[in-house]
């Protein structure tokens, strides 16, 4: 019998199975996808869990015994260049596959690899940095070439694929079609959290990635499913749990799958072995959230022009459902006007994924930093 870690509502992007809510059918389709060699765009909002769900397939047997399996987040890339970064170190640190670093080391000629040495752990690591890579092109086709001479197939999962759309080469996408498309031992795996960029990418006919991968969306967990869940949990440990407490945390953001589970991680660490937290203990671990995240939350707000804090104010009083920030009304209301100014205000947080479409309306995209904003 496995060891009980300390919480079992993991918040780490690796969820060990036990503590794995559901996602059944996903799991299903998305292995079935990979044993039958296809490439797959999967689809889904912020914080659902997308990342786990690929991490939790590349765990499964069937997969595990027959694949190598790589996951890169480019969210954080901006260029060519630094995608390649992410991806040499992605691969680079990758320990599940014998003698790939030797295979890398010598089949990668266009950038010098920075070997180091920790002497706590007596072992020595290999990375690539941003200005190690003059020939961001040339890395990246490196990287895959070794990877696609690998005896077994290979399955590369590149998380935040949008982000290409955001590169500063204007010809991203034709680009990496064109390389991905010579590959004959590696699938792809490409994850999606803005739902426009990524139909934009992959089902428009005038795009390099048209009709490139099977198509996949991630929604919410069951509500039910999720309440069976987090009282097997709290139960399992020697702790209870109301009902109506799981449904609120659940109902208060609308069953995004990080979330619950932040919810739940606090009300768990709040609940002593015997006891039972009820609804009326929801604002206590709300607040103990708020809390831990308000030194961070400030310097970030701080950091912000007056416009965007004023624009970012007036989106968090708007609620969940956000609003048409140019409209009258909402400029009169709060009287952060002109448009061109707001639209300035817009891109900028936008860009850096502080801002997100709801529809025509823009919402705050940390539900709990909008909640912040507007508690202070």
């Amino acid at each position: 019998m496995k060891t009980l870690i300390r919480n079992p509502f993991v918040l780490t992007p690796y969820v060990p199975e036990e503590y794995f809510c559901d996602r059944e059918k996903e799991t299903a389709q998305l292995c079935k996808h990979i044993l039958n060699g296809r490439n797959v765009a999967l689809f889904a909002n912020r914080r659902l869990g997308k990342t786990g769900l690929i991490r939790h397939c590349f765990q499964k047997k069937e997969i595990k015994e027959s694949f190598h399996t790589f996951l890169v987040d480019i969210y954080s890339a901006g260029s060519l260049k630094e995608m390649a970064s992410l991806f040499a170190k992605a691969v680079f640190s990758s320990s599940g596959v014998s003698g790939l670093r030797d295979k890398l080391l010598k089949g990668l000629k266009s950038i010098t690899p920075v070997i180091g040495y920790n002497e706590l752990t007596s072992s020595f690591s290999v990375s690539a940095g941003i200005r190690d890579i003059p020939e961001p092109e040339r890395t990246i086709e490196e990287i895959l070439s070794v990877l696609d001479s690998m005896k077994r197939p290979v399955v590369l999962a590149l998380d935040e694929f949008q982000r290409i759309r955001d590169f500063k080469e204007n010809n991203t996408e034709a680009y990496l079609r064109t390389v991905f498309q010579k590959c004959e031992n590696i699938q792809f795996i490409y994850t999606g959290s803005i739902g426009h960029s990524m139909n934009n990418i992959f089902k428009s006919p005038s795009k390099p990635f048209y009709n490139s991968a099977v198509m996949m969306t991630l929604d919410v967990i069951d509500r039910d499913v999720y309440k069976d869940f987090a009282l097997r949990m709290f139960r399992q440990y020697g702790k209870d749990i109301e009902e109506n407490l799981i449904y609120k945390c659940y109902d208060y953001f609308s069953g995004v799958t990080w979330y619950n589970q932040l919810l739940m991680n606090e009300a768990f660490s709040q609940t002593e072995k015997g006891d039972k937290i009820k609804e009326k203990d929801f604002e206590s671990i709300y607040d103990a959230i708020i809390a831990q995240q308000a030194f961070s939350y400030q310097e970030l707000f701080s950091r912000f022009s007056e416009k965007q804090k004023a624009l970012l104010l007036a989106i968090a009083h708007e609620g969940k459902e956000g609003s048409e920030i140019t409209s009258k009304e909402f400029m009169n209301k709060y009287g952060i006007g002109p448009a061109s100014s707001i639209q300035t205000a817009c891109s900028a947080l936008k860009k850096n994924g502080f801002i997100s479409n709801n529809g025509n309306r823009k919402v705050i995209t940390d539900l709990i930093f909008r909640d912040w904003i507007r508690n202070n």
